[in-house]
């Protein structure tokens, strides 16, 4: 049975970062950027106001100005003026070379004159280049895709970034007891919670859910849907259930089956103990316990690292704070993650009863990581893991 920093080591050794690809500017937010963008031109790429008011030569003093034109945003470069002649413009004109631009406030108009009587120092003029040179780097590669870097590439024309893409997931649930969320359970029956966890999971981590199916305790039907779902379209596969011992836990067989290497079979931890990891070529499965407090763990601690390694990033959710409140911890023969809340002054161990106490999870916005055989008191420095929680 491994630990759970063996089983982050193979991850970190087994997992590449996904093939870049380029994808349309709305799909690329919080993507990693993988190619280095230069700017085409340079920018700002004409002297333009930055000001509505009046454009006049630079070195021209105050005094009555004849009013030659105007110059409107989206207009051609305007000719140069002579030294008592002056420009209406407006914020984003373009500018002819060597003016200054006079505010409107410090106008006055006269019909076809204007009065500058007061002129301050600045010239309110953004001059061609100011802000980059053509050949200038914008966004180097590794960098992620902010919202204010997804306008510095429109700036560049670039719609198409190359991006290390978001990893495609697809997640099979399984077990006869087992019933959709909508439906009464029968006797013996219970309903489908991890599907929508699963999912919503995911999509807070930002991978592409690819859709989920449920499947029974027969693994011919569990590998039929595992085949039907495209493998060779998906970077990670999820399977719910199956993965303890027992004689109707599939999972590691289904993904022999499909021709996954195993190289985790169990986790020394609680919850999850029973933790089945494949690889193959690139891709990666996960056999989840089936507990849903169980789910939560091993998504926190092993699924998102996986959907980083995929990303090409290295989330920064592992933190040491003090224990505020650790009445309910007990010790443990393994290691194990215990919700809790993580809050300014530190963090409170939440009470749970088990891995299938869906109820302990509201509120939890991390797991307070207890190492074997310790009970942390309340005072101590902990590590806790940040949950991606609302």
């Amino acid at each position: 049975m491994l630990s759970v920093d063996e089983v982050r080591e193979i991850l970190n050794s087994r997992i590449s970062a996904l093939s870049s690809r380029r994808v349309p500017l709305a799909d690329a937010l919080g993507l990693r950027l993988a190619e280095t963008v230069l700017a085409p031109v340079d920018e700002p790429a004409f002297d333009r106001s930055a000001m509505d008011g009046f454009a006049i030569e630079e070195s021209a003093l105050p005094g009555r100005f004849r009013i030659v034109g105007e110059s409107l945003p989206g207009q051609p470069t305007p000719l140069p003026m002579g030294r008592a002649e002056a420009l209406r413009v407006f914020t984003g004109s373009a500018l002819p070379l060597g003016v200054r631009v006079v505010m409107q406030e410090d106008a006055v108009r006269e019909g076809d004159h204007v009065v500058l009587a007061r002129m301050s120092g600045a010239s309110h003029v953004r001059l061609r280049g100011s802000a980059a040179r053509m050949g200038d780097t914008l966004l180097s590669s590794g960098k992620m895709l902010t919202p204010a870097a997804l306008a510095v590439l429109a700036s560049a024309g670039q719609v198409l970034p190359l991006v290390t893409p978001r990893p495609r997931v697809f997640h099979l649930t399984t077990g006869s007891e087992i019933v959709d969320a909508s439906i009464q359970p029968a006797p013996g029956q219970i309903r489908n919670t991890n599907a929508p966890m699963i999912q919503a999971l995911l999509e807070q981590e930002g991978a592409l859910w690819m859709g989920w199916r449920h499947s029974g305790e027969d693994p011919r039907e569990a590998l039929q849907v595992c085949r039907e779902a495209a493998l060779d379209q998906i970077d990670l596969l999820l399977i719910s259930g199956g993965s303890s011992g027992g004689a109707h836990d599939h999972t590691g067989e289904i993904l022999r089956e499909l021709g996954f290497e195993i190289v985790c079979r169990k986790v020394n931890c609680r919850p999850g103990k029973p933790l089945i990891i494949g690889v193959k070529e690139g891709k990666v499965a996960v056999g989840l316990p089936g507990n849903p407090v169980s789910h939560f763990v091993a998504f926190h601690v092993f699924v998102r690292q996986i959907l980083a390694l995929f990303a090409d990033f290295s989330p920064s959710n592992w933190m040491r704070v003090p224990l505020c409140e650790g009445d309910v911890l007990l010790a443990d023969s393994r290691e194990t993650f215990w919700p809790a809340h993580l809050h300014a002054a530190g963090v409170d161990a939440l009470p749970w009863l088990d891995s299938g106490h869906l109820g302990a999870l509201v509120g939890v916005n991390a797991l307070l990581r207890v190492p074997i055989g310790m009970r942390p008191l309340a005072g101590e420095s902990v590590e806790v893991l940040r949950c991606g929680c609302f």
